[in-house]
């Protein structure tokens, strides 16, 4: 199963090298990274492995989520279920707090208990752009999976030479929950002023999850929008105020990646998010010194939960405060990157105990404090070989105002990473990156009631109650990741046409694992405690391998992708949990009528999950998924502006479950959607 996919892509690859005689030029999967990497650098030059989500993919998959744009990439999960506002995603088996989110740049550090954090519409994005692998280098905490990168539109990406005024409006309509969407954008330009208006709006009923069956408490409605202002008072000059909101509402479960029972009560839960983003950027082209990037933000997320069977009224209130200043100097072959950043979090929580005095987790009043200093070295040591090294140093401290507790840290995180362009084809390159991600506040100071079980006659007769404890000595988890990838671009093989094939392998060593630790001691014994902290505990080693092949010749578009990660203890060997099945997909299309028309289909098999730790009982078996597609766009004619996508998704109607996951996914779904731009 590991060996098959590598030994016929790899015969393939080395069949074509006769053909590239002399160097041809692959531009449609040569990707340009925006924001991921920090600097703006084509796929093919980095070593890292990236992978990029663009506007049109989006608009042929139409997803629920940004993690849901997300699924089809090797080695990247969708999380937590087919409950969009929940999901989250996984790189090379880590996910949650290990994987760093960013929008424009800024991050999105929202972090509280069972609850989403990915909240953007992807109608509102231009891009995504994906991470696998530890990046603190550039980033800081968190990065120790990966990055997922999320690019909003702006009236740049819709303007062409001569215009000044567009927009679009779009309705779509899916048959699974019933499910509407209407989003409308509109942009202009005068004279160095740009501006963009886009909002979206959608309404659906409970999901089926296959073979008709419904996921109960899975309805939700939401609306979002986003504000673009730019001002460009020179040619080297940009300054770009931003602001977006997003506002769900939903009747689910307090954990929404599983089903309401005894310990998971109904909520009635209000999630807003808003930012506000200042970008400030200086890039003279007659100085080389000077390429200057600044950003000041502000996050804020609430959470407003009404616990309708308990009568109780929760809320969150998770704000952060942050700043990036990072310039780019060339001197001859060396471009140096530098800067510093800084953020700040604050998470007040309100845990109503009405009706369970003492059966709550207190509330939390809390911040955590992070300062940064980074650079960046891209040295072009001869023709074909280049040289990126990086290092960075964080100090960062932890405040709970209501414990009158704090802790502080630091971490020093280098990353260094080689590329050798062997031949106009071949592109070889190794990196080695150490990464952290520091404790949150809820992991080093939750206190109070978890949970609590009722009494039970003849063997529980007082009930009991599990109590968090806190671990002000929680220490940072720590990641080293070593990585090879090789890149191969043909183009003209066989005329009209262009090959890539891509492979990495990986190892990362992640020390300290950060867990949450529920002591279960047996019911009934008198003077046990049951306690919840989060602890310190796993030495995972993460080894693994993607190999991606695209392919297009004239109209036609082939794209194979297969990944797999092992996760083991270091210590004891054992297979750990939360690992994902080994993944392949397979992607098709046909554009017909000049490009104006396109016809694809989608393969996805995921393998059993057999690798699991001696104490699982659980058991993950294998299911395929087969999804097709089609795209409308005139590129002239009575119906030009007119874009029409229609796809259908698990036609089999599956019913299936991913590795670890509680719930089953969502079933077979028709697609519509209808976009008019003017």
């Amino acid at each position: 199963m590991t060996k098959k996919p590598l030994v016929v892509a790899m015969a393939m690859v080395f069949s074509t090298t006769a053909y590239a005689q002399e160097s041809k030029t692959v531009t449609e999967f040569d990707e340009v990274l925006v924001t991921a990497t920090r600097i703006s650098e084509k796929v093919s030059d980095t070593s890292r492995s990236v992978t990029v989500i663009s506007e049109e993919k989006m608009q042929e998959s139409q997803p629920s989520s940004v993690a849901d744009a997300l699924k089809n990439e090797a080695n990247v999960s969708v999380t937590n279920g087919p409950r969009a506002s929940s999901q989250g995603v996984e790189i090379r088996g880590l996910s949650g707090q290990r994987v760093l989110q960013t929008i424009d740049g800024a991050r999105q550090n929202t972090n509280s208990g069972h609850r989403g954090t990915y909240f953007m519409d992807p109608e509102l994005l231009s891009s995504i752009e994906v991470v696998r692998g530890p990046a603190s280098s550039l980033w800081g905490s968190g990065a120790i999976g990966g990055v997922v990168a999320q690019n909003t539109k702006s009236a740049q990406d819709f303007l062409d030479e001569g215009d000044t005024f567009g927009g679009y409006i779009k309705q779509g309509f899916e048959t699974n929950g019933d499910k509407i969407k209407t989003s409308g954008t509109l942009y202009g330009l005068a004279d160095n002023i740009d501006w963009l208006l886009s909002g979206s709006y959608h309404d659906s009923n409970n999901i089926k999850i296959g073979n008709d069956q419904t996921l109960e408490n899975s309805a939700s409605e939401a609306t979002s929008g986003l504000a673009k202002l730019g001002w460009e008072p020179t040619d080297d000059q940009r300054l770009q105020f931003s602001a977006r909101f997003s506002d769900t509402d939903e009747l689910v479960p307090s954990n929404p990646a599983t089903n309401v029972g005894s310990s998971v009560p109904l909520v009635q839960r209000n999630t807003t998010d808003q930012n506000v983003t200042l970008d400030y950027s200086l890039n003279p082209t007659d100085n080389p010194l000077l390429d200057l990037n600044a950003t000041l933000y502000w996050n804020s997320t609430n959470y407003d939960e009404d616990r309708v069977t308990k009568d109780q009224v929760d809320s969150t209130e998770y704000d952060t405060i942050g700043f990036s200043l990072n310039n780019s100097s060339t001197f001859g072959n060396t471009v140096l990157t530098y800067g510093v950043d800084g953020y700040k979090d604050t998470i007040n929580t309100v845990r109503d105990d009405n009706g369970q005095a003492g059966e709550r987790p207190d509330d939390i009043d809390g911040e955590s404090t992070v300062w940064g200093a980074f650079t960046k070295a891209d040295i072009s040591l001869t023709d074909t070989l280049a040289l990126d090294a990086a290092v960075r140093y964080d100090t960062f401290k932890n405040e709970s105002n209501n414990l009158n507790q704090s802790s502080d840290d630091n971490a020093f995180t280098p990353s260094v990473g080689l590329v050798w362009k062997s031949t106009d084809w071949l592109t070889l390159s190794a990196r080695y990156d150490e990464a952290f991600r520091a404790p949150s506040m809820e992991e080093m100071y939750s206190t109070g009631t978890h949970y609590c079980i009722p009494s039970i006659p003849g063997f529980l007769p007082d009930g009991l109650c599990n109590t968090f404890e806190i671990n002000p000595d929680l220490k940072a988890e720590k990641a080293q990741n070593k990585e090879i990838k090789a890149d191969m671009r043909f183009a003209d093989l066989a005329g009209d046409d262009e090959l890539v094939v891509t492979l990495s392998a990986f190892r990362n060593d992640v020390d300290d694992f950060i867990e949450q630790s529920v002591s279960n001691p047996l019911y009934g014994i008198p003077g046990l405690e049951q306690t919840t902290s989060w602890d310190n505990v796993d030495e995972a080693k993460l080894t693994g391998f993607e190999f991606t092949t695209r392919y297009r010749y004239k109209q036609t578009r082939l794209t194979f992708n297969y990944g797999q990660t092992e996760g083991k203890d270091k210590e004891s060997d054992e297979y750990l949990s939360n690992i994902p099945a080994k993944k392949m997909g397979l992607d098709l299309s046909q554009a017909i009528m000049e490009g104006d028309m396109k016809f694809g289909t989608r393969f996805t098999y995921v393998a059993e999950q057999d690798q699991l730790p001696t104490d699982n009982l659980e058991q993950y078996d294998s299911y395929k998924l087969w999804d097709v597609y089609v795209a409308w766009e005139p590129a002239m004619g009575t119906f030009e502006g007119l874009r029409v996508d229609f796809a259908v998704e698990n036609i089999g109607d599956e019913e299936y479950r991913q590795a670890w996951q509680t719930l089953y996914e969502q079933g077979r779904n028709f697609k519509l959607s209808a976009r008019y731009s003017f």
